[in-house]
C-alpha cells in the first residue's frame, strides 16, 4: 500500500472520469484501485533492484479470491464527502460499474480459481514479467485458472496475445452510445 499514490499516477490519465476538476478525478481513481485490493496476501509488486534495496516500482499485481473482503467502501464513503451530488452520482456509477463486473467475473469461478482484480505496469515489459511471475507462484499454490475482466477503454487485445482465453463479451449499456457500444470483456488462463 507504501506505492498506492505511484499506482493511482499510472492510470489517472487513463481512468479519469470527464467532469470534475484533478482532485475529484485523483479521488475516482484512487477508488478504482483500491476496490481491487482485496484484504488478502495477494498483492505483488515487481520492483527495480537497486544496491540500497529501496528499488524504482515497475509494476503491481493484485488478486482476488471468491469471498475475500474488500474495505473499500468505508474509505468511499468518508473521501467521497468531500464532493457535491453530481460529481458523487458519477463516481456511483463507476462503483455500479464494477461491482456488476466483478459479480460477473466471480460468478464464472471456482473455488479454486483466482481473479487478477488489477496490475499496472510502469515499464514496458514490467507487466508480462509480473504477471508470468505471479502466474508460476499462484500454480504451485494449487490455482487453477486465473480470470479477469477488463473493457474497451483498456488494452483488451493484449490478453488474447498472451495467453487468455475469452469466456464472455458483452456491451455495458449505460456506457454505450448510439455510435458505439461499450464493451466489457472476461478472460481466463489455465495456470
Amino acid at each position: 500500500m507504501k506505492n498506492l499514490p505511484l499506482v493511482v499516477d499510472v492510470v489517472v490519465p487513463l481512468w479519469s472520469p470527464p467532469l470534475g476538476d484533478e482532485k475529484f478525478k485523483r479521488f475516482n481513481v484512487e477508488y478504482i484501485v483500491r476496490n481491487n485490493i482485496s484484504e488478502n496476501n495477494y498483492r505483488f509488486e515487481l520492483v527495480e533492484s537497486s544496491a540500497g534495496g529501496g528499488g524504482k516500482l515497475l509494476s503491481a499485481a493484485f488478486f482476488t479470491r471468491k469471498g475475500d473482503p474488500c474495505a473499500v467502501n468505508a474509505w468511499y464513503e468518508k473521501a467521497s464527502s468531500a464532493f457535491p451530488p453530481t460529481l458523487r452520482h458519477a463516481s456511483d456509477m463507476s462503483r455500479t460499474y464494477l461491482t456488476l463486473m466483478d459479480e460477473r467475473t466471480l460468478a464464472l469461478m471456482n473455488d479454486d480459481d483466482i481473479k487478477l482484480s488489477l496490475f499496472v505496469s510502469r515499464e514496458a515489459g514490467a507487466g508480462r514479467e509480473i504477471l508470468e511471475r505471479t502466474s508460476s507462484l499462484l500454480c504451485k499454490e494449487g490455482w487453477k485458472n486465473l480470470y479477469l475482466w477488463t473493457d474497451c477503454d483498456c488494452n483488451w487485445q493484449w490478453y488474447s496475445k498472451h495467453g487468455f482465453e475469452l469466456v464472455q463479451e458483452d456491451s455495458y449499456e449505460p456506457f454505450s452510445s448510439e455510435q458505439e457500444d461499450y464493451k466489457t470483456y472476461i478472460y481466463r488462463k489455465k495456470l
